[in-house]
């Protein structure tokens, strides 16, 4: 094992360091119309108030490498006798210290990525220059700022070295990416004035609120040598319910939460490696057949019915109205004879109907809709039992948000009508008996 500063047989040093990588926001857009010269001005201008914030005394050892254009690669050293805590504490300070002169506008936005981990240097060509995988995960934590609205973004092993600084950190998400071999634990910083934090805000509601958020994550990544495992219905709840406070403390979202709502809306399950792996998060990829089809699902939708497409694809509010539920296996979801209460859609798992003596009526997979015969036919009660084979997550629009949706309640009558006439109409059964136009369209 190499240790900081040490050469091995080759003559190559390795490091143990903090790297931060750094890329200002919208480069190309704020320097399209510049000329030569102005372009040559606001780079340097641009580097030399970096290098000025990175530099202190606090911070040394550093280097401040600008590289093309608007990135630049710090690199946070060892002193003699040091350790990983005093690196990690040092590249942190740095990088607060530049999201607080961007905050203040004197600096335009730019990501942060910070990682602990460690380089080879070797001379080429007459300069000694670094090799390391870790650039690239540095890199990674600096693009994926913008996708989860933070300022900066560090890896665990820096966050876990942190004294000072250690209760304004915010869990932001376990997740890997196909271009890093590890998953990576990201954390930022919630401080007045960073991260849609206003400058006045209290100091309890703020320490309240970072408590409720990293409490969720806790339950969202899951921790095996605790013997926590994610639990998504408590995290959804209970991420709702730190938005809600963000919201009231701030005035805007957490854009960070919503990324992990959104995850859970679409993956209402943990995946088989999950707990290894975290959120898949995809990356630049060639557009393939995955990619078309639900491009042309849209168009041929379009061309088929434009006020439903307009309704479903475009105006998608309606999708607010759809709340998540999660069932255990053998779960009662709807009882016969009952009042309905909303429409069902199967997003996960799979679902039985029976009748009234408990004969099997159907099963239904992911993608059923159901509950929605109750309100076309006479009697307006179920019709039948459903009950979760597996363990099942639906989505329910109540009655009254869907009679406020003429669009989506006609979808649920056509629905209803197709299902009618499938048990009327059974497949083999008569097909000369005159089929009639049911259920009829709800009055206006």
């Amino acid at each position: 094992m190499l240790f900081p500063h040490q050469a091995d047989a080759s003559g190559y040093a390795e490091h143990r360091v903090v790297i931060l990588m750094s890329d200002m926001e919208q480069y190309s857009r704020r320097t399209s119309t510049m000329t030569p010269e102005e372009l040559r001005d606001f780079i340097i201008g641009y580097h030399r108030t970096f290098r000025d914030i990175v530099m202190t005394a606090d911070s040394q050892p550093v280097e401040v490498e600008p590289s093309a254009g608007d990135g630049t690669l710090i690199i946070f050293r060892k002193k003699p006798g040091e350790g990983d805590d005093a690196i990690c504490r040092r590249a942190l300070r740095a990088a607060i210290r530049v999201a607080y002169t961007i905050a203040d506008g004197a600096l335009p936005p730019t990501r942060l990525g910070l990682f602990l981990g460690e380089i080879v240097e070797a001379e080429l060509g007459g300069r000694l220059c670094k090799f390391s995988t870790s650039f690239a995960v540095a890199n990674r934590l600096e693009e994926l700022c913008g996708h989860f609205g933070t300022c900066l973004l560090m890896d665990r092993e820096v966050a876990r070295h942190q004294v000072e600084e250690a209760s304004w950190l915010v869990s932001i998400g376990k997740f890997s990416l196909a271009s890093v071999i590890h998953p990576m634990n990201a954390y930022s910083v919630y401080k007045p004035g960073l991260n849609n934090c206003p400058n006045d805000v209290g100091h309890r509601p703020l320490m309240q609120f970072i408590q409720m958020k990293n409490e969720a994550m806790d339950l969202f990544s899951g921790n095996l040598q605790m013997g926590i495992l994610p639990d998504f219905p408590a995290v959804r709840d209970q991420l709702l319910s730190a938005q809600s406070y963000f919201v009231e403390m701030t005035g805007h979202e957490d854009k960070a939460i919503s990324r992990i709502l959104e995850y859970i809306r679409e993956t209402p399950f943990p995946a088989a490696d999950f707990n290894t792996h975290g959120m898949k998060l995809m990356e630049k990829k060639r557009d393939t057949i995955g990619e078309r089809l639900p491009y042309l699902s849209k168009q041929l939708l379009m061309a088929m019915d434009y006020e439903i497409y307009h309704a479903l694809v475009v105006d998608v509010q309606w999708e607010q109205y759809f709340k998540m539920d999660w069932y255990k296996a053998g779960s009662l979801i709807i009882q016969m004879g009952a009042e309905p209460d909303g429409v069902y859609f199967l997003d996960y798992g799979r679902a039985k109907t029976v009748d009234g003596q408990g004969a099997l009526i159907s099963t239904m997979d992911p993608g059923a809709i159901f509950g929605e015969l109750a309100y076309f036919a006479g009697e307006k009660k179920r019709t039948a039992t459903v009950i979760a084979e597996t363990d099942v997550v639906v989505r329910k629009i109540s009655a009254a948000d869907f009679h406020n949706l003429p669009v989506i309640m006609e979808i649920f009558r056509r629905i209803a009508a197709a299902r009618h006439r499938r048990e009327t109409y059974p497949v083999g059964g008569p097909i000369e008996r005159r089929r009639q136009s049911w259920p009829p369209a709800p009055r206006q």
